[in-house]
């Protein structure tokens, strides 16, 4: 099944009110019990708790294959047979800040300035307050029918992070600017706020109370059992570099330059060095589920992608991948280097800002 971030190349449906239609596809060698049955009916059994939504659908004849023909109550299951349908979509959502400043457009892309709890694709409870399906949205809305089928995010945020997120525009800029993202050839900067390092509780984050970088160089590991990501002994295949520049009290403003793209990573590099990030639900302890406080700098994730920048995709080359944790390797001229930069500001846990952009790489020209 496509997903919004890795889209099945070809959809037979068009988007509906933004949304993506899904497609479930019945493997190649079909098991025993579902030869001879009509495909319609392991498709209602499969997803049971959609049948009353989807049986309307397949009556209306909005049931399709991959090539756009109507799939009926009798069309037989074959190896590899697709059905797009329409997901139900919630009756509610939990209610997400939608201001999504656009730093940056052109034919090609489209740059915002996410806020805070607002998720970057569909998934699970947010279909429709997500940063792609508001954009799709605004598209077709301004008549851009195309554009809005085509608009793809080149990289993702977590619903809680804010800041910096590129979108491409059309299907031949997809590959380029994802592969400028998969294969680390991106530069970004995020900042946070953490406690200080603390002798008892985070000696290897010491050094940086003397103005001392730290690289964090750790293997990351996902699970489907768990909400949080971990590190387990094994060849590391996540990197970080971790910089105190600003401090509060007993909070620090931390400038953290991820060198590689796990899942988390920026999270479980902080944690492991005993100064998990302000607001986080998951790290040191998973927190129960609840609603979102936005209101609130001790129950907002004070992390933010505060700068992107990166080489035009056309002069770039993948780093070596005998180093799964080095820097990339770029080939380009400084001067064609793009640089976007949030405008958002972070928050001490009293609530008052936490002034960043004097920490950041300098601007192009500045």
């Amino acid at each position: 099944m496509g997903t919004p971030l890795h889209p099945t190349p070809h959809r037979p449906l068009p988007l509906r009110d933004g949304v993506d239609p899904v497609c479930f596809r019945l493997p190649q060698h079909l098991p025993a019990e579902w030869e001879g049955r009509p495909a319609a009916s392991i498709l209602l059994e499969r997803f049971d708790r959609s049948r009353d939504f989807l049986a309307s659908q397949l009556a209306a004849g909005t049931i399709v294959d991959d090539d756009g023909q109507r799939i009926t109550a009798t069309t037989p299951a074959r190896g590899g047979l697709a059905l797009w349908s329409y997901r139900p979509l919630p009756a509610t959502e939990p209610t997400v800040p939608l201001d999504m400043p656009i730093l940056y457009r052109d034919d090609t892309l489209l740059v915002i300035d996410k806020p805070h709890f607002l998720p970057t694709i569909p998934r699970g409870r947010y279909v429709t307050h997500t940063a792609l399906v508001q954009l799709r949205r605004q598209l077709a809305a301004a008549g851009d029918t195309a554009t809005a089928a085509a608009i793809t995010p080149a990289h993702r945020l977590d619903r809680l992070t804010a800041g910096v997120l590129l979108f491409t525009l059309h299907k031949d800029a997809r590959g380029p600017y994802q592969t400028l993202f998969s294969h680390g050839l991106t530069h970004k900067t995020y900042v946070a706020i953490a406690p200080l390092p603390h002798p008892t509780h985070s000696p290897r984050a010491l050094p940086l109370l003397d103005g001392q970088a730290v690289e964090i160089r750790s293997r990351i590991v996902i699970s489907r059992n768990r909400l949080d990501c971990y590190e387990e002994p094994g060849e590391p295949n996540a990197h970080t570099t971790v910089e105190l520049v600003d401090s509060r009290g007993d909070y620090g403003l931390y400038r953290l330059t991820p060198h590689t793209g796990k899942t988390h990573q920026l999270r479980v590099h902080m944690n492991s060095l005993g100064t998990n990030l302000v607001g986080d639900p998951l790290y040191p302890v998973v927190a129960e589920d609840g609603p979102d406080h936005p209101e609130d700098p001790q129950r907002t994730l004070q992390l933010l992608a505060a700068q992107l920048s990166y080489p035009p995709p056309a002069q770039t080359r993948p780093p070596d991948p005998a180093d799964a944790v080095s820097s990339p390797a770029t080939m380009h001229d400084p001067d064609d280097v793009r640089v976007y930069r949030s405008a958002r500001t972070l928050q001490w846990p009293d609530g008052t800002p936490a002034p960043h952009h004097r920490y950041l790489p300098p601007l192009k020209g500045s």
